[in-house]
């Protein structure tokens, strides 16, 4: 199941639209072999974007939110979530055509890390105070989508985004005088 939820990843990132017999030839198996783990193209998205976002919650832990100035914790868990995004970008772009509870469902792992972040950081002044942690949440998986959606665009360097994403992020937080 793991050779055709990595190579459906590999083709929505060339095709938002490809088939499930595309993904079954890139997985090296029968398109019925697909149909018998996921019976409708959206199970499989669906089953790729759990997978993927697993992935990041990993990669968001990994890089010890916990740990340090709050500023630089973000900017560490920023990266790391970039970094895990790397393969995945079509994904973002195909989910944001669900209903924003179907999102902020889906976002709900990575948030439950970056909630005690955002308000450890409120606490200690390095970030805004005079919104709700949950408005932080929104802001940032927003601005997160947009660089992950100009990526696809290929008007601006993969470089470039990550650091107007770090500046922007830091800067709507309220963490932008830490850089």
């Amino acid at each position: 199941m793991a050779r055709i939820l990595d190579a459906a990843l590999e083709a929505l990132a060339i095709d938002s639209e490809a088939s499930m017999a595309e993904i079954a030839r890139r997985a090296g198996v029968v398109r019925a072999t697909v149909y018998v783990h996921f019976p409708t193209r959206e199970s499989l998205i669906e089953a790729v974007t759990e997978h993927t976002v697993l992935e990041v919650t990993r990669a968001v832990t990994a890089a010890g939110p916990d740990r340090g100035d709050p500023a630089d914790a973000l900017r560490r868990v920023l990266a790391a979530a970039w970094r895990e995004l790397g393969r995945s970008h079509a994904l973002v772009q195909i989910n944001a055509r669900q209903s924003p509870p179907d999102l902020h469902r889906l976002h709900r792992p990575v948030f439950e890390i970056l909630e005690p972040l955002i308000e450890r950081g409120q606490r200690s002044g390095a970030f805004r105070s005079d919104v709700p942690a949950a408005w932080h949440l929104s802001v940032v998986m927003a601005i997160v989508h947009t660089a992950s959606n100009e990526l696809t665009t290929g008007l601006l360097p993969p470089h470039t985004l990550e650091s107007a994403l770090m500046t922007t992020v830091l800067g709507a937080v309220g963490g932008a005088h830490r850089q």
